[in-house]
């Protein structure tokens, strides 16, 4: 399911379309937990998805690696747990 927003970006030329597969491909290492609980879903070349944890897109967008770790070290996002990424996993299959 997608938002208002994420539409919007969708038209602007931001890779929303490929959010899900990004999603539903995505290993552990590619899942991030921001403060306010939305997952961060890190796709090929630089693609980054923001989802609800209910599964709604949010946004897409391209941010560069060195962004992403910088993002990390300032605490704006976390790892995902094994226990997290399951959950995850069952709402992205």
């Amino acid at each position: 399911m997608r938002s208002d927003h994420s539409r919007e970006r969708g038209e602007a030329g931001r890779p929303v379309g490929v959010a899900f597969n990004d999603a539903q491909r995505a290993r552990q290492g590619d899942v991030f937990i921001q403060p306010d609980d939305r997952y961060v879903v890190r796709g090929m070349k630089d693609r980054e998805h923001i989802f609800e944890m209910a599964g709604e897109l949010i946004t897409s967008l391209n941010r560069s690696n060195q962004a992403h770790l910088l993002k990390l070290r300032r605490g704006e996002r976390r790892p995902i747990t094994e226990e997290e990424f399951a959950v995850f996993q069952e709402r992205f299959k």
